[in-house]
């Protein structure tokens, strides 16, 4: 029978998840997508191109995200969460990407010349510097991809199974 989650329990499953789902509203119509994400301190933060969902984003900031885990029918967890997309420039988004990168290395294969693929995207899409001091304007509204975060206020989980 499944059971509330505290507080510690939803921290737990939103850190350790990989893709969320992103709910919003584009044009009076629900819009769901799965993304990538980092979770820290009541926050979620992600990258995305331009688009659709950028532009749902800037529309109604208000949005749903969730996560969930199944290991079998009888045994998962999930979380609901509500908050507020915030675009993020200038060395905010930077350090997101950092969260990100971080986030996900682990997870990305080294290609034969050491360098790992997703970092050195992620870093091309935003125009992000790898070489210290060098300039760079991030999260502007023209750039190829907008970082940001999403403060999450109401969170709820529930889970069924011993975790």
């Amino acid at each position: 029978m499944p059971t509330e989650m505290n507080r510690d329990e939803i921290d737990d499953l939103l850190s350790s998840g990989l893709v969320g789902r992103l709910g919003m509203i584009d044009h009076g119509q629900p819009y769901v997508v799965p993304i990538s994400y980092a979770y820290i301190d009541s926050a979620v933060y992600c990258h995305s191109a331009q688009g659709r969902k950028v532009q749902a984003l800037r529309a109604q900031p208000e949005v749903c995200f969730e996560v969930d885990e199944l290991e079998h029918i009888d045994r998962w967890r999930s979380v609901v969460a509500w908050g507020r997309f915030e675009q993020l420039v200038g060395a905010p988004a930077k350090r997101a990407m950092e969260l990100l990168v971080d986030r996900f290395r682990p997870l990305v294969p080294v290609a034969a010349d050491g360098h790992q693929g997703a970092e050195l995207g992620m870093m091309r899409t935003l125009d992000i510097p790898r070489l210290p001091g060098a300039q760079a304007m991030i999260g502007r509204p023209a750039a190829a991809a907008v970082v940001f975060r999403v403060n999450l206020h109401t969170l709820t989980g529930r889970r069924e199974g011993e975790w």
